[in-house]
């Protein structure tokens, strides 16, 4: 458990647990299931869409909130969290809610000289379980930079924030439920990177990781 300063003045916003590994597996195990067995898989992509832009749709009637959080959290100006840190944030869901149905696949030309009749295409399938990670200075910017292409794609993700700002991100969670997204969809877990962070990295059950930070950290992720 941490305590929470505010970036502007000396007070203390609140207290925020640190995830443990064993939570990491928790959350991880709860994204496997949703995405295996849970509605979250078999949901067809006009309703994935849907639920996406009623989550923009949250964002939206609580982009004041955001945006005071974001400014006490991470130091921006209040005006600068409300029309882009949070603004941009709410255009990028409302964006790739619209993508949800207009993942197809590709029919891939072939010789039809042959004498034998072929078929070929190409199926897009999600990865799977997602992790990203996202840094202190657009949490929530970053945040939905990150999880909207893959909650397009039917993917489902558990998330990093930046253990010094992890207040907007906690606020979202909070969002996605009112919105309606099952269980195990998606998943927050403050905590700090040399832990967390790299436990999610190697995690066997996490298909894919989507990282912003330091140029080393990178690199050892990418080994």
């Amino acid at each position: 458990m941490c305590l929470k300063l505010s970036f502007h003045h000396p007070q203390v916003l609140g207290e925020i647990t640190f995830c443990s590994t064993n939570d990491v597996d928790l959350a991880v195990a709860a994204a496997k299931d949703a995405y295996e067995k849970g509605p979250w898989g078999r949901m067809n992509a006009r309703d994935r869409g849907s639920l996406m832009y009623r989550l923009a749709e949250m964002m939206e009637e609580h982009k004041e909130e955001l945006a005071t959080i974001e400014s006490l959290d991470a130091g921006a100006v209040y005006t600068l969290a409300l029309k882009t840190h949070v603004g941009m944030s709410i255009d990028t869901f409302r964006y790739y809610a619209g993508w949800c149905d207009k993942i197809q696949g590709t029919t891939i030309p072939i010789n039809h000289s042959r004498p034998s009749k072929n078929l070929t295409y190409t199926k897009r399938e999600p990865y799977g379980v997602c992790a990203l990670i996202v840094p202190w200075n657009y949490p929530l910017m970053m945040l939905a930079w990150k999880m909207a292409p893959l909650l397009a794609a039917g993917n489902t993700v558990v998330l990093k924030p930046a253990q010094v700002t992890p207040m907007t991100a906690l606020k979202f969670a909070e969002l996605t439920v009112k919105a309606g997204f099952p269980p195990g969809v998606i998943n927050i877990l403050p905590g700090s990177g040399s832990l967390i962070g790299n436990y999610m990295c190697e995690h066997p059950d996490i298909s894919k990781v989507g990282f912003t930070g330091s140029t080393p950290v990178g690199k050892t992720i990418m080994s």
